[in-house]
């Protein structure tokens, strides 16, 4: 009886590792994402301003 529930225990804290792991992996993707866009969003205004000066 005692396996059981040890074998039980360890599942749950294996799910509930994978549910943490792929929160974390989302949330990098997500922070990437928008890193990548303020990037490409000021070399735009700055390219932007760079053609009003000519």
């Amino acid at each position: 009886m005692e396996i059981i529930i040890g074998y039980l225990l360890g599942a749950f804290v294996l799910v509930l590792f994978f549910i943490s792991l792929f929160k974390m992996v989302s949330n990098r993707m997500k922070n990437s994402n928008n890193e990548t866009n303020e990037r490409i969003n000021y070399i735009e205004k700055k390219r932007i301003e760079d053609i009003e000066k000519k």
